[in-house]
């Protein structure tokens, strides 16, 4: 069939057509559709002029197949059938029965909705496997090209290929050990003159938030030492007298654990806000929007402000 035939196709022919080569009977096709045996005439009628092809021939009483409705008969079937799968909607998520791994990337400070996460998903998806990975430079392209299910970064992250969803807002806090110096006294004078921890995070480049806040104000801070992960931050704060200025939820599941105590940060720092990303090509696909929940609920959990 050439496309300007194609362009002239109303699929609704094809499906009086389906019938017709089953039921070999006007009659009969109507009662199957539900129509009038008129409606089914001027239907073959119109069959025949986009065929070329009489298609189905009064034998006495009954009618038979021409040898290009013999053919259509066979393939047709299958045709409407993949037709109908193509345009119907995707099949639903079972996450009972999935043994499906969603993979996520995420800064490692998000380590405490982790657990809720894990136990959400096991206990609704038993089979279901979460993959999780850190957050590299070229991340986001990888989540846009399908190699990440999900993402959770900075809301300031930006690209054509992804879709974000906020997570919510996490305020920042200072954390040192229990009985630390600096806290009975504590000021912006405390915070600028004792030594700072720094996490060292692959995705960060160059001055982040808390420097450029500070520098703005004229304030420097010493950052006396560096590590590479979040989760290295509280034993070292526990034995030491250096400060750390992260997200309050970086440390929500370790500082009781290590002794640790928290302040404010002593002048003004807008919230660590954080968002969910998916690939633009994924769309509403209903396995991934299940795992985005998932991670959503989790979060909230950690932020009294979804």
């Amino acid at each position: 069939m050439s496309e300007i035939q194609l362009r002239r196709v109303d699929l609704n022919l094809l499906v009086v057509l389906d019938v017709l080569l089953r039921e070999q009977s006007v009659s009969r096709a109507a009662r199957q559709l539900h129509v009038t045996p008129s409606a089914v005439s001027h239907a073959l009628k119109r069959l025949r002029e986009l065929f070329g092809d009489e298609l189905l021939v009064r034998d006495g009483r009954r009618m038979r197949l021409t040898i290009r409705a013999e053919g259509l008969s066979e393939t047709l079937p299958r045709v409407l059938q993949q037709l109908t799968r193509t345009l119907s909607g995707p099949e639903p998520f079972a996450p009972r029965v999935s043994a499906r791994t969603f993979r996520l990337a995420a800064p490692d400070f998000v380590a405490p909705l982790i657990p809720g996460l894990l136990q959400a998903v096991g206990l609704s998806a038993p089979g279901v496997r979460v993959e999780l990975a850190p957050i590299s430079g070229g991340a986001v392209r990888e989540l846009a090209e399908g190699r990440y299910d999900a993402l959770i970064g900075p809301s300031a992250l930006v690209d054509e290929g992804v879709r974000a969803e906020p997570l919510g807002g996490w305020s920042w806090a200072v954390f040192g050990r229990r009985g630390h110096p600096g806290f009975q006294d504590w000021s912006l004078a405390t915070w600028s003159t004792y030594p700072h921890l720094q996490i060292g995070t692959s995705e960060l480049r160059g001055p982040g938030p808390i420097d450029r806040r500070s520098a703005a104000l004229g304030i420097q801070r010493t950052v006396g030492a560096v590590v590479p992960y979040f989760t290295m931050a509280a034993p070292v704060l526990a034995q030491t007298d250096l400060l750390l200025t992260v997200p309050s939820m970086a440390m929500s599941s370790t500082a009781d654990v290590y002794g640790l105590e928290q302040r404010e940060v002593p002048f003004g720092l807008p919230e660590m806000q954080l968002s969910l990303f998916r690939s633009a090509a994924a769309g509403d696909e209903p396995g991934v929007r299940w795992f985005l929940d998932q991670v959503t609920m989790a979060a909230g959990r950690l932020s009294p402000r979804p």
